[in-house]
């Protein structure tokens, strides 16, 4: 699995899912101030599978039916409390399949959301303990 750190999360992140086994890339600069859909297509065009995130509503402003990506939206940007949960960020990342939209909320909540015949379908994953500040 390749994945692609996006701008406003922790560069340090790419380096910790290294460590987990993940192959983690920081943001590319050339892709600074990219629009959403050209950033998808930037990311697929680059082979990544994953694109990791603090953005929860890429996936109501793009539609990912159909691409080989998905997007794993965080809950917040800070640090240290990312780099505390790298463990149940790395297993949201494995889950992750093309298409879909992973939403991580602050109280650990993990929901899926794709779009199957023409409707969006949300299912939950199992939670993860809570992002502390």
């Amino acid at each position: 699995m390749k994945v692609v750190i996006d701008e406003g999360v922790p560069r340090h992140l790419a380096s910790a899912l290294i460590e987990q086994g993940i192959d983690a890339s920081r943001f590319p600069r050339k892709w600074i101030s990219l629009s959403n859909g050209v950033l998808i297509r930037a990311c697929e065009a680059e082979g990544y599978d994953v694109l990791v995130t603090n953005d929860k509503n890429i996936a109501d402003q793009q539609s990912l039916q159909g691409k080989r990506l998905a997007v794993v939206a965080l809950p917040h940007n800070r640090r240290r409390a990312i780099i505390e949960r790298i463990e149940d960020i790395a297993d949201t990342l494995r889950r992750a399949n093309p298409g879909e939209h992973i939403v991580i909320e602050i109280d650990g909540t993990r929901t899926i959301r794709r779009i199957v015949d023409g409707s969006v379908v949300e299912e939950r994953l199992p939670a993860v303990a809570t992002f502390r500040f």
